[in-house]
Formats: structure tokens, C-alpha cells, sequence
């Protein structure tokens, strides 16, 4: 009996030319990834008519929904411009990678513009030659949670959905990235120009709000188009209670210093930039990343004290309106220091 193992596993996508179609998947993500799920369903209609018993009398398949999620620690962010926008850059100081916020879906030959979807290989390999393969066609992704934390690497979790999937008993060959993913020890929040201290974790959410059924019609079983929704930016952070957060970060909570505004003169809050920055160093060869996002907010503010713990530490969740503008809405950069 062939068994399957998570080791012996290869996880490789492609752009697709049209969506639903024209991709071969062969590019390893830049990370090293730890879960991969794919979820099939049929739904299948069920009905039984008046005088006919109990017991259902018509069975048939119904639309067919293929969603799929991916965990991995993060060595690059290449893989993200499908849910951000298209990929620009050369990777130097002087020209850093850059994922550029996209409005629409757009496969026009050579445009290097809009939201793309892509195809998924996840192959399992077995030594007697039957393997295990699904290739995803048609895939979105419409969530995606990037988050670090003391004493682990920079992880990101993806879910999305594809328009239909193929299994085969062959799997394509595969060859890992060996990319060195980001670990805490390199990354730091900065918050209207200055570096916050004390933070035990950070994580920024970022949702595509896409909806399969919008790409849904009849004739098909499968959905027919991607069309993107509503772009929302949200994010947490675990801070240790200082006196820095308590006059700066809780103020601006405030929209005012100690005390709510009222919300009648100033209806919206005064915005500040959000930069999330990953570093090596600062010689030749030093990676660097940033994440960057403008217009941000904090919405709440949880602050647990507690006995047995020595230090007050707050949770405190924002949004973002934006990534940040530089001719373009770039909300990630990443370059090797030149």
C-alpha cells in the first residue's frame, strides 16, 4: 500500500495567462512552507418530490468549490503579488522590489499591471512510482495574515479559492527554495517615524474580498471569473506598557491628548504611517524588506493586568486605508543592499 508524506511533498505555482487556464506550474515559493490544504466539494443537489417516500429520489452535482490554504515562513515576497498587485523592481538598493497595489484583473500580453491569478501544483512523490498530484487551475488568493513574534520566524498564512483542479498519479519534479526566511531578531514596527519599543509581535492582515459566486453563471459548474472586492488593510500588535506608549501611541488612540475626542470638530482621526521593517544589516549582500502602509488607525486598545505578570502589556489593533504611496501605492518593498 502507498502512504504519503509531508517530506516527500512539493508545493509549486505559476501566472496564469487567462484565468482558469494557461499556467505550468514549476516555481518553488520563497519560504519554507509547513501546511498545505485543499478542500473539494461537489455539493451536490439532494431533492425527493411529494408522494415519493422519504428518501431522496435525485441526486446531481451542483457547483463545484475548490478552496485551499498555505502556512509558510516568509524568505521573500514574490509569491504575495498575487494578492497584492504586480511585480516591479530589480531587487537593488537603488531599485528594490516593489509589489504594486492593482484594482483589476488583467491578462493582457506583456502588461506588467493588474491582479493575476495563478495555477497550484501540490505533488506527493512515492519511490514505486505512483504518485499523488493536484494541479489547481484558477486560483485567488483572498486572505493573507503575516505575522512575527519573539523567538520564531516571519510566518504568512494564505487562503483562497480556484476555479477547478486536476489529479494525476504523477508528480512534477521538485526542487526546494533554500532561501533563509526572516526571524524576529531582524524586524522592527515603526510608527509615525519612530522605531516602538518593547513590541512581543506584530501581524498585519490584509483580504482581498474576493467572491467566487460573483464569477459564477449558468452553463458551468465551475466559477467562470475572479473579481476582486472591497481591499482592507488590518493589524495587531503586543506591546509592553511603557511611558512612550502611554503618551504616544494611546493619544493617538485618542485623537487627543488623555481623553477620547468628541468626534464633532475632527469627524475622522489624524492618520500616521506604519512601516514594518526587516533587516540584515547595511553592507553589500545585507537583505532588507519593508512592509508599508499609510493612513492608519488604531481602533482599540485591550490593556489586561494581571498579578502574576510583571509587566502591563496592551494589544492594540489598527487598520490602514493604503500601502504607501511612492508614485504608486507600494505597500512591499524587498532589495540586497548594493
Amino acid at each position: 500500500m502507498v502512504t504519503y508524506r509531508g517530506y516527500k511533498t512539493g508545493v509549486m505555482y505559476d501566472e496564469e495567462t487567462s484565468y482558469g487556464t494557461g499556467s505550468t506550474p514549476a516555481n518553488a515559493i520563497k519560504g519554507k512552507i509547513s501546511t498545505v490544504t485543499i478542500n473539494k466539494v461537489n455539493n451536490l443537489i439532494r431533492t425527493v418530490g411529494l408522494g415519493e417516500g422519504r428518501n431522496e429520489t435525485f441526486v446531481a452535482f451542483g457547483n463545484f468549490e475548490v478552496t485551499w490554504s498555505i502556512e509558510y515562513e516568509i524568505a521573500a515576497f514574490d509569491f504575495l503579488q498575487f494578492l497584492i498587485g504586480s511585480l516591479h523592481g530589480s531587487g537593488t538598493t537603488a531599485a528594490p522590489y516593489y509589489l504594486q497595489e492593482e484594482a483589476f484583473m488583467d491578462y493582457t500580453a506583456g502588461a506588467d499591471s493588474g491582479l493575476k491569478s495563478f495555477g497550484l501544483e501540490v505533488s506527493s512523490e512515492d519511490s514505486g512510482g505512483t504518485d499523488d498530484n493536484d494541479t489547481l487551475s484558477g486560483c485567488i488568493i483572498n486572505n493573507a495574515s503575516l505575522s512575527l513574534a519573539l523567538g520564531e520566524t516571519l510566518k504568512c498564512s494564505l487562503d483562497g479559492f480556484a476555479r477547478t483542479v486536476t489529479s494525476s498519479a504523477s508528480a512534477t519534479a521538485f526542487t526546494a527554495d533554500t532561501t533563509k526566511p526572516w526571524i524576529f531578531a531582524q524586524g522592527n514596527f515603526n510608527w509615525n517615524s519612530s522605531d516602538v519599543g518593547r513590541i512581543t509581535s506584530a501581524t498585519i492582515n490584509i483580504a482581498n474580498n474576493f467572491d467566487p459566486e460573483v464569477g459564477r453563471e449558468l452553463g458551468s459548474r465551475f466559477v467562470e471569473a475572479a473579481e476582486p472586492g472591497l481591499r482592507k488593510y488590518d493589524w495587531t500588535i503586543t506591546v509592553k506598557m511603557t511611558d512612550t506608549i502611554a503618551t504616544t501611541l494611546r493619544d493617538h488612540f485618542y485623537g487627543q491628548a488623555n481623553s477620547p475626542d468628541t468626534g464633532i470638530k475632527d469627524a475622522e482621526p489624524t492618520f500616521y504611517d506604519l512601516i514594518f521593517n526587516l533587516s540584515e544589516g547595511d553592507v553589500s549582500d545585507d537583505r532588507k524588506a519593508q512592509i508599508l502602509l499609510e493612513n492608519n488607525s488604531i481602533n482599540d486598545i485591550s490593556k489586561p493586568v494581571n498579578i502574576g505578570e510583571n509587566i502591563v502589556e496592551l494589544t492594540i489593533n489598527g487598520t490602514a486605508k493604503a500601502g504607501k504611496l511612492d508614485t504608486t501605492r507600494r505597500p512591499v518593498k524587498w532589495w540586497t543592499v548594493t
